[in-house]
């Protein structure tokens, strides 16, 4: 199926319920079907073809979503842009897309006119002004007598959206998803979580990683739910919002729930609808998952996915026995196995880099055909992950391929350290590297930030892991800092602490 008769499914289903809200703003299912229809058929009478690279370039909002699924209606493929991108950064993008036309807001256009002679392929940049509510407006006065969306022949194979992820070496690659993956992983998504036609969940992730689109958009649109857009992450606002929107079910990365955690202590919120939280992204401490639940008397529920699997690979199970630690089960009518450096599957217990192998598989990468036949093959895609699976097949995450720590012949996966770390009463968050050393290959590093108006020393910590990990595996250098780095979605970025450590 294509995602214009998905999209005209729902419409037809959930007809005048709400799908999107965004502050004083919102959009029924039926609303969402129609004012995208409309948009595409003027982004095609504007020049856009089908096969088409259409770049999108805005922060969290309704707009994002409407540029979105109307260059898919229209027969385009999306190219998310990060708002947080630098000029060079930008520009790279727009290049290796082959982007032919731009839609932004009023705040980046001279940005883009300042790199567009860079940029040979971008054919048309158009930007929401200021004093238009939606790029629907702007592109309404563009073309005010649009004709009607003009039938396209689009199948499951038809590229959607080529989602850049940074790589841990050189320049971000392009992921390409198409009509197929998410109109298998919206539905899948939304019976791996148990999702309702009454849950409303906060969008909060940015809408230029998968992870958003798959589980929130994705999640709600297959379900009949609804969606509550904020255009960044801030504690205080996400807890508000929590109260305000009556949110069930939120999806976040370890670090957000970091912050909701200690941010809903200092404040005075009434929160009684929120049942589940979501973590993906990155390893979830035992210890934050267990204070979490505690104090939201709300379940968390351990994710795994990346940009290749459209979303989700496993989960841990809705109905039925959640391990904390464990990144759950593989999820339905997507197969998983674990290999060995040579290619043979392991026995539980014994740590092997995670494969997956279903509908949720991406195409491949843009103009990469080596890494392609690298990563997928026989419809396995590698991910690069190492994971440990027990006796009842609940998967356990223990590292990157590239972050396993080989120190004098021994196996030192960072996560073991860092989950040690966050037990520690002054430890706010934890990243552990591997860094060269003469006599044993490689020593472990930890990067710790401390909790507000606590304090430690490197010795004491040291001390600390000297109590619960073998000697191989205690740090040797321990370096305090005010923050740690982190991507847009607030995951910790270790390939910056090896740049930089």
């Amino acid at each position: 199926m294509n995602l214009v008769d998905f999209i005209k499914e729902r419409a037809r289903e959930f007809g005048n319920k709400i799908f999107l809200w965004e502050k004083s703003n919102s959009l029924t299912y039926r609303e969402f079907d129609q004012v995208t229809a409309r948009l595409a058929a003027s982004l095609q009478s504007l020049g856009l073809k089908k096969g088409d690279h259409a770049a999108v370039l805005f922060p969290n909002s309704l707009d994002t979503l409407l540029c979105y699924f109307s260059i898919i209606k229209g027969g385009g493929t999306v190219i998310p842009v990060n708002p947080l991108y630098t000029p060079r950064e930008i520009a790279f993008l727009l290049n290796n897309s082959e982007a032919k036309f731009l839609l932004s807001t009023v705040q980046f256009q001279k940005t883009i006119e300042g790199i567009q002679s860079q940029v040979p392929t971008l054919k048309k940049a158009i930007f929401r002004e200021g004093a238009d509510s939606s790029i629907f407006k702007t592109v309404e006065r563009l073309i005010p007598a649009a004709r009607s969306l003009q039938p396209l022949d689009l199948n499951s194979e038809d590229n959607a959206i080529i989602f850049y992820t940074s790589g841990t070496l050189g320049q971000p690659k392009g992921v390409i998803l198409t009509h197929g993956n998410f109109t298998f992983s919206g539905p899948n998504i939304a019976g791996a979580y148990g999702l309702q036609e009454e849950d409303i969940t906060l969008v909060v992730l940015p809408l230029v990683h998968v992870f958003a689109l798959a589980s929130p958009v994705f999640g709600s649109l297959s379900s009949g739910g609804t969606m509550v857009i904020l255009e960044r992450f801030q504690a205080e606002s996400v807890l508000q919002a929590f109260a305000n929107y009556r949110i069930t079910w939120f999806p976040g990365v370890p670090t957000m729930f970091n912050y909701l955690y200690h941010a809903y202590e200092k404040g005075s919120y009434k929160i009684s609808s929120i049942r589940m939280g979501l973590s993906g992204g990155a390893s979830l401490s035992v210890e934050l998952l267990k204070n979490w639940e505690r104090r939201f008397h709300a379940e968390i529920l351990e994710v795994y996915g990346l940009t290749e699997s459209t979303g989700l690979v496993t989960a841990n199970p809705v109905h039925g026995v959640r391990k904390a630690g464990s990144i759950g089960l593989a999820v339905p009518n997507v197969q998983t196995r674990l290999i060995d450096q040579d290619g043979k599957e392991v026995i539980p217990g014994e740590v092997g880099e995670l494969l997956f192998k279903g509908a949720n598989a991406a195409k491949g990468y843009w103009k990469l055909p080596e890494l392609t036949r690298e990563s997928i093959r026989d419809g396995w895609v590698y991910t690069g992950d190492l994971a440990r699976q027990d006796e009842e097949g609940y998967f356990y995450i223990v590292g990157r391929k590239k972050d396993l720590i080989i120190t004098a012949g021994y196996n030192v996966y960072p996560r073991e350290i860092e989950e040690v770390l966050y037990t520690h009463p002054v430890v706010y968050e934890a990243a552990v590297i591997g860094i060269p050393d003469e006599v044993k290959g490689e020593i472990p590093k930890a990067f710790i930030t401390l909790k507000p108006g606590q304090q430690t020393s490197v010795g004491e910590i040291i001390d600390y892991c000297k109590a619960h990990l073998a000697p191989y595996k205690i740090p040797r250098q321990v370096e305090i800092r005010s923050e740690l780095p982190k991507s847009s979605t607030g995951k910790i970025l270790t390939r910056e602490l090896k740049n930089k450590g």
